[in-house]
């Protein structure tokens, strides 16, 4: 701590339309690390509690990676403009709360729970989904969150990180979780004594992301328009001035109104190529598509039927009944469900420094599906023209031009980018699929190897699913899924779905 104090420069960073639409979420995942030395019966040089991942360590690399995320330590303002940025004052920090405890649980246990972090004596729920003020840092909003549980008998670790996503996405999280444990393995190796580290220029400047944007004046269509600017009216202006603090309150309470389990489906790789190739048979000439496109097809049914069977018990609750009326949903598509596919725009910006920005960078492919296609049966041709509106929705929300003009129209009006937000958290007839199995979750060594399990923490809305990288030993993926309970139970009835699934957990 006092290393990073003493080195941070005081500074403004400007937030961005993207990172002001996404104020009512976090990231938080949970890397799992088993003490194999312990469980075992191997030899093994660590004599006490602390010296597997000592907590020495992994707080000094903490500190250490923070110096290239000063982000992390700012206070979350809104300017009389209505425009939020994030203040790092060297002399009033907003730190980042840092934990390391012991628990009174054997690795073991958790594991054939499913890791189920419920079962944790920290009840990570009220950290995790919307970032709100704490008394930790002064009735503050918390930047992040970073806790790491020691199990007993020195069994294993977990390391458990939140951070606000206002602050970076998806992408930028990963980069840090790694970037720390780099930082931490490299002490390890030299004894405690750092050794050069490769040197990155990590980007936090959201001009970066605003110079990529192309100032060409590609119209967007009315449709585009009238989903950001229409509808929000009123509710929308109020949330856009309201301070962070109050706003955190709101989402806070909508979010916690949510029912909703933890569910996780494993699928094996080749279970999934065996899909894409049979649906790859019908596509049409020159059409290539990714296992995430046609899985996405298939989600498209069995999650679309799914809702809809338990919409009646869901519809009829009074709270979500509220929160429908409240949110005048104009995004919503009430006769049938609006996909939503989270696209990562780094790899597709021609720029050499795209993999070092942080902010937030993601785009969204979006696509309406009536009640009849979600009736259909995933039949090789249908997931095929499923799979053929996938591909194009993900075409079209990484095209250069659109992505200009639609940061410009979000940027022009501070409602304008809170209007998504809302409809996006409080909106039951759409469904959004975050792909991050290109980022490097298993690649995260402090020095004692690699996770043995990779799993998100609590989420504070639901109707979404996370596609997560397997262990590389057992390979295929994880569908994490964030649903309401009968949603679940609708899932693991379906055959069709769990025909794919080789193993499943679920924890409420």
């Amino acid at each position: 701590m006092n290393t990073f104090a003493s080195t941070v420069k005081s500074q403004t960073i400007w937030l961005d339309s993207l990172d002001a639409g996404s104020f009512p979420f976090s990231v938080s995942i949970g890397y799992w690390y088993e003490n194999t030395a312990t469980t075992t019966g191997g030899s093994s040089s660590s004599s006490s509690v602390d010296d597997f991942m000592p907590a020495n360590v992994l707080e000094q690399a903490f500190y250490k990676t923070l110096q290239e995320f000063p982000i992390f330590a700012g206070q979350l303002k809104t300017a009389d403009s209505g425009r939020h940025y994030v203040e790092v004052d060297k002399d009033n920090l907003n730190m980042p709360v840092y934990t390391d405890t012991h628990c009174d649980l054997e690795y073991s246990t958790l594991s054939k729970s499913g890791f189920n972090m419920r079962k944790l004596p920290m009840d990570l729920n009220n950290e995790s989904g919307v970032p709100i003020p704490s008394s930790l840092v002064g009735g503050k909003i918390v930047p992040a969150y970073f806790r790491i549980f020691r199990f007993k008998n020195n069994s294993g670790v977990l390391v458990y990180a939140c951070t606000a996503h206002y602050i970076t996405d998806g992408y930028g999280y990963s980069q840090f979780m790694n970037r720390w444990a780099e930082t931490a393995k490299s002490m390890e190796q030299s004894q405690n004594k750092a050794t050069p580290l490769v040197v990155r220029q990590y980007i936090h400047d959201r001009s970066f992301h605003e110079n990529y944007r192309s100032s060409e004046t590609t119209a967007l269509s009315a449709s585009a328009i009238e989903s950001v600017t229409a509808g929000g009216g009123w509710f929308a202006k109020t949330l856009a001035w309201l301070s962070p603090e109050t706003r955190g309150r709101i989402f806070k309470t909508l979010s916690n109104a949510n029912d909703r389990s933890c569910s996780y489906f494993h699928v094996s790789s080749q279970t999934l190529e065996d899909l894409r190739t049979r649906v790859q048979a019908c596509a049409p000439e020159g059409t290539r598509y990714t296992i995430n496109d046609v899985v996405t097809a298939f989600l498209v049914i069995v999650v679309g039927q799914a809702k809809e069977k338990a919409s009646t018990e869901w519809w009829n609750r009074p709270v979500p009944q509220i929160l429908r009326t409240l949110s005048l949903n104009r995004l919503g598509n009430p006769a049938g469900l609006d996909f939503l596919v989270n696209v990562n725009l780094r790899p597709r910006v021609d720029h050499p420094e795209a993999n070092n920005y942080m902010g937030n960078m993601t785009s969204v492919g979006s696509f309406a599906v009536t009640r009849d296609q979600i009736h259909q049966q995933p039949a090789d041709e249908t997931l095929s023209a499923l799979a053929l509106q996938v591909h194009q929705a993900i075409a079209s929300a990484t095209n250069k031009e659109f992505i200009g003009q639609l940061g410009h129209l979000l940027n022009s009006k501070p409602e304008h980018c809170m209007w998504p937000a809302w409809s996006f958290a409080t909106s039951s007839n759409k469904f959004v699929v975050s792909n991050q199995t290109r980022f490097n979750h298993y690649g995260m060594d402090f020095g004692a190897g690699i996770p043995s399990m990779v799993r998100h923490g609590p989420h504070a809305f639901t109707d979404n699913v996370y596609v997560m990288p397997n262990h590389p030993d057992t390979g295929g993926v994880i569908f994490e899924f964030k649903v309401p309970r009968n949603v679940e139970a609708n899932l693991i009835r379906d055959n069709r779905w769990m025909k794919l699934v080789d193993r499943y957990d679920s924890y409420l």
